[in-house]
């Protein structure tokens, strides 16, 4: 991607609330010419150089002139309705600060850009033709507002039409919603009388006609915390239809106690464990014959017991600097998991693994809702807003398992004689492998290859709809 469409990008997809990690362009753009302020001339912090050698970040006028078209725009965006609910989980004031060190790196000024990387930022924004269009008509109006040149308005605006297949969700992705729901929904629009709740539900009622129904999901959940959700009942099955079942119990208020990165171990899950011939088996997890970058998952099924039954636990997985913690969890089935936001920006919780399908909604600040798991088996969590989040819970029926992290030796310190089923998985991992493994007293060594057949990139949204960029690489 070019120094220019990476300028575009950034004023779209931070625009539109993405603000994940943008690559550092290569090239500086040369030039002549200089932006201008409406009413005062020259805004620049610097006299621009001579023509020829002038890079686009000069020609622009430099870090002032780029502040004042990027508050601009922002603010032409913030209230344009064809566009600016994509704001509602926005930091202002970190995204104008992002925006600005973006734009001046990327035209080549001398400001260091502290932001990451935004390859999949927009993954499962579902953004569609109308809004794209508004974006850019509102980056024109910001542009002319300050008298910038035609050659570099041309410059920055030319990169957008390429830019659009990769930003536009294509039509055959969306899946409008019934027209028959949709018409219940525009009643309930119209029924309201809070006047920041009625535009929302309109615009709720347009993404879902469009089929963005991600997006229209969370304009209905915001809906419903303005004005509770009995009084926009009859919609919901607008919103909800496909979607995993609704956890909808009054939040609660939980410690703000930062959670480990793992909590698996059967040692400290239960009593102590006492064997006449105990052994132990210490061993690294590989990945395809690769030493294995994240958390991976050991499961031991002896053939002749002798094990305690674990009981129900009741743990936390939380969600912190738009990070899941701990980024696996194993519990007993019949346990109870609470899920708490720290984050002063909306999350919304979900699981549409077969084992636990759930949907425990829209809430932030200090908020949690609970979720009990009965059935043993991996649950993959993710964020129904932010698409890289991605967590596990191993509801586990094994007597004894460990948690692997990346190429440090895992370590089963009691266990007892005997012959064992393994299970090995981990997070690039589709299913766990299988095998068996005789324990003999004292120590023993076993290292596990699992499969890196899982789908890399994001996980699907709540309605089972891809979240990959179109066109980007899959990662693992």
């Amino acid at each position: 991607m070019t120094k220019l469409a990476l300028l575009a990008s950034s004023l779209l997809l931070f625009a539109c609330g993405g603000g994940g990690e943008a690559k550092k362009p290569t090239t500086t753009a040369k030039g002549g010419g200089a932006a201008r302020s409406p009413d005062k001339g020259d805004k620049g912090d610097k006299k621009a150089p001579p023509s020829g050698d002038a890079t686009l970040f000069d020609r622009l006028g430099g870090e002032k002139a780029i502040t004042a078209v990027v508050d601009e725009f922002i603010g032409r965006v913030a209230t344009d309705a064809r566009i600016n609910q994509r704001f509602f989980n926005t930091d202002i004031a970190k995204l104008k600060k992002l925006l600005v060190e973006f734009v001046a790196m990327a035209t080549g000024g001398p400001v260091k850009y502290t932001g990451q990387d935004m390859e999949t930022s927009h993954a499962g924004m579902e953004l569609v033709d109308e809004e794209f269009t508004a974006l850019v008509e509102d980056l024109v109006g910001a542009l002319d507002k300050f008298k910038v040149p035609e050659k570099e308005k041309g410059e920055i605006l030319g990169a957008l039409g390429p830019l659009k297949p990769a930003i536009v969700t294509p039509a055959g992705r969306l899946k409008p919603v019934p027209e028959a729901l949709v018409a219940k929904a525009a009643a309930v629009a119209k029924s309201l009388t809070d006047k920041e709740a009625q535009p929302i539900m309109e615009a709720a009622v347009i993404a879902a006609r469009r089929g963005q129904r991600n997006y229209a999901d969370q304009l209905f959940s915001r809906v419903e915390i303005l004005v509770g959700t009995k009084t926009v009942a009859a919609a919901a099955p607008t919103f909800r239809e496909g979607a995993p079942p609704r956890i909808d119990t009054p939040t609660k208020k939980l410690p703000n106690t930062p959670q480990p990165r793992v909590v698996a171990n059967y040692e400290e899950d239960g009593p102590p464990l006492n064997f006449a011939r105990p052994g132990s088996l210490k061993g690294v997890m590989t990945v395809d014959g690769k030493p294995l970058d994240g958390v991976g998952f050991v499961m031991l099924y002896p053939a002749g017991g002798g094990y305690p039954k674990r009981t129900p636990k009741v743990r936390i997985v939380e969600q912190r600097d738009k990070t899941f913690y701990p980024r696996l969890l194993a519990v007993p089935p019949g346990s109870t998991v609470a899920f708490p936001n720290f984050d002063g920006v909306y999350h919304n919780v979900f699981s549409i693994s077969p084992t636990k399908k759930f949907d425990v909604g829209l809430y932030k600040d200090g908020d949690a809702r609970e979720v009990k798991f009965d059935a043993p088996g991996l649950v993959r969590l993710g964020c129904n807003i932010h698409a890289k989040m991605a967590s596990y819970i191993f509801v586990v029926d094994a007597p004894a398992y460990v948690v692997v992290e990346g190429d440090k030796p895992f370590n089963f310190r009691v266990l007892a004689s005997g012959k064992y089923k393994v299970k090995a998985w981990s997070e690039y991992s589709s299913t766990p492998i299988e095998s068996e493994l005789t324990i003999k007293p004292g120590e023993n060594t076993q290292n596990f290859d699992v499969r890196g057949d899982a789908e890399g990139g994001p996980s699907e949204d709540k309605f089972g709809m891809t979240r990959q960029v179109e066109g980007a690489p899959k990662k693992k």
